[in-house]
């Protein structure tokens, strides 16, 4: 992950050695030492915000006065995160590095399982915004359909080529050909994108549900972490009830209003 050029990447302590004088030329032996108590500093909710927005593409204001806002949570593995939002846009950024590990567009999100882009489309794309995400130099690149719970999706995917090991993938509507979601799995925070969009989520509720008449009155995209692991359900709310329909697997669940 690209970090703005003028945050602090470590502490260095000089220890400065005997200084010789030859000629017209000094010679000074020093050496470079890193500080054993240095440790990074926490970045703020403002500043969350606005790397979130930049590497999502969205106007990001100034980093005093960024264009969303971020709050604190407990993430992944009981990690401090903020969680950036904003209008139909969700993302996690890491508190102590500044580094946006997911992104997810909700307005986005497949809801069907049409695939019109080609993969070299989803690849492009993908490819267009790792330019604000992170460093593909040195890995491998792979893209592949992903069909679930009635809709279809392109994961692209960017491997070292040395080992088997998944470094960023870019979720793209294979009906769009827009990006929805980007996970940065270098921390192995067990991270998974929502895959299912709001039309989508809404008809598995109501199928869900079988109440003919039942009137849907919202949906909302809940991502949450308070298991200690990623939740990313649909709240899917009608009149009498709420279904929860999970957005990456699409399994519904009732819950009493």
């Amino acid at each position: 992950m690209r970090r703005p050029g003028w945050m602090l990447a470590g502490a260095v302590v000089l220890s400065l050695l005997p200084v010789t004088v030859s000629g017209c030329g000094i010679t000074c032996a020093c050496a470079a030492t890193a500080d054993p108590n240095w440790t990074p500093q926490p970045i703020t909710a403002k500043q969350a915000a606005f790397y979130a927005a930049k590497v999502a593409g969205r106007a990001s204001g100034t980093i005093d006065d960024p264009s969303m806002s971020a709050v604190p949570i407990s993430g992944p593995n009981g990690r401090d995160f903020y969680q950036a939002t904003a209008a139909d846009f969700v993302a996690l950024v890491d508190s102590t590095s500044g580094s946006v590990v997911e992104v997810v567009l909700e307005d986005q999100l497949p809801n069907d399982a049409i695939v019109s882009a080609s993969a070299s489309d989803a690849r492009t794309a993908a490819e267009a915004f790792m330019q604000r995400a992170g460093n593909l130099e040195g890995l491998s690149e792979s893209a592949q359909v992903v069909r679930r719970a009635g809709v279809a999706a392109y994961e692209v995917q960017w491997n070292p080529a040395e080992k088997d090991a998944t470094t960023f993938v870019v979720w793209v509507n294979p009906s769009s050909g827009s990006v929805f979601a980007f996970i940065d799995l270098r921390m192995q925070l067990g991270l998974t994108a929502p895959i299912v969009g709001r039309d989508r989520a809404t008809e598995l509720a109501i199928a869900a549900l079988g109440v003919p008449g039942e009137t849907v009155t919202s949906a909302e995209l809940v991502i949450d972490f308070t298991t200690g692991s990623q939740s990313s359900v649909w709240q899917v709310r009608f009149v009498s009830r709420t279904v929860r329909v999970d957005a990456v697997t699409g399994e519904t669940t009732i819950v009493k209003s």
